[in-house]
């Protein structure tokens, strides 16, 4: 939730149901959409590096967040921009 609030994204909130892609899974998984390109104003912002950069520091924090808080666990320290590749 924090992620979307961060990117300047509107919340749909957190849904729990077995999603195909996730099946099968063995370690926490997540499946986050983000935008729906099929929307003009979507498929706009998606087109700027700095949305899609918000949106993945965004995402970076909260799986971070959760990270830290199993203990013992390390994630990356550092935001790196991706390159446009």
């Amino acid at each position: 939730r924090t992620a979307a609030k961060n990117a300047g994204i509107r919340d749909r909130g957190v849904k729990k149901a077995p999603f195909v892609v996730l099946i099968g899974a063995n370690m926490p998984s997540i499946l986050a959409e983000i935008s729906f390109i099929s929307n003009p104003g979507d498929e706009k912002k998606l087109k700027g590096p700095e949305y899609r950069q918000r949106i993945a520091e965004s995402l970076y924090r909260g799986i971070s967040r959760y990270v830290n808080g199993l203990g013992g666990v390390k994630v990356a320290s550092r935001i790196e921009k991706a390159s446009a590749d």
